[in-house]
C-alpha cells in the first residue's frame, strides 16, 4: 500500500514538473511578442520618411467663407419653417425648425433650382426624420449637430448623386421645442 502511494505521489510530481516547465516558455513567448511588436515604435525614423497622417475629414477642403452663400430651404416669402410632432407617447411635443444651407457661391443658382425641384421629396424626408426623434435625441448641441449632419448628408445624396457634396453645412435659423 505504501508502494502504491509512492507511485501516485511520484506520478503527481512528474506531472507537476512537466507543467512547471511549460510556464517559463509561455512567459518567454509572451515577452517576445511584446518586444517584437514594440520595436518598430522605439526605432528612429529614417531621414526623409515621414508618416502621413490619416484624418477622418472629407477629402475636399471647404472654401473660404467669402466663397459661400446661405440658401434658405423653402420658398422665399413663405414661412420657411418645418413643424413636426416629436416621437412622444402622447404627441404633445413638437419641434419647429427653419433650415438654411451653406453652399458654394458659384453653384448658388444651380442648387436653388435643384432645391425647388426636389423640395417635396426633401421636405417629406425631413418631416419623417424629425418625427422619429424623441426629446432626448434632439436635446443639446450634440443632438442638434447630429441632426444637422443627417440632414446635410441626405440632402447631398439626393441633390448630388455623383458624390460631390455641394452643401457644406446645415444651419438652424430657428429651433423651438414646445
Amino acid at each position: 500500500m505504501a508502494d502504491e502511494e509512492d507511485q501516485e505521489s511520484t506520478g503527481d510530481s512528474a506531472e507537476a514538473a512537466s507543467r512547471g516547465s511549460i510556464v517559463p516558455w509561455i512567459i518567454v513567448g509572451v515577452l517576445s511578442v511584446g518586444v517584437g511588436s514594440a520595436a518598430p515604435l522605439l526605432l528612429p525614423k529614417p531621414a526623409g520618411e515621414e508618416m502621413e497622417e490619416v484624418s477622418s475629414a472629407p477629402s475636399y477642403e471647404l472654401p473660404k467663407e467669402e466663397d459661400t452663400v446661405f440658401v434658405p430651404f423653402g420658398t422665399p416669402g413663405e414661412d420657411q419653417s418645418v413643424v413636426v410632432n416629436l416621437n412622444d407617447g402622447r404627441m404633445t411635443r413638437y419641434l419647429r425648425i427653419a433650415v438654411t444651407l451653406q453652399v458654394p457661391r458659384s453653384k448658388e443658382l444651380e442648387i436653388t433650382e435643384l432645391l425647388e425641384n426636389k423640395k417635396v421629396l426633401l421636405r417629406n424626408w425631413l418631416l419623417s426624420l424629425i418625427s422619429d426623434k424623441d426629446l432626448e435625441e434632439i436635446r443639446g448641441a450634440a443632438g442638434q449637430n447630429r441632426m444637422r449632419r443627417e440632414i446635410r448628408d441626405h440632402f447631398n445624396d439626393v441633390l448630388f448623386p455623383d458624390g460631390l457634396d455641394q452643401i457644406y453645412d446645415v444651419l438652424f435659423e430657428e429651433f423651438n421645442v414646445q
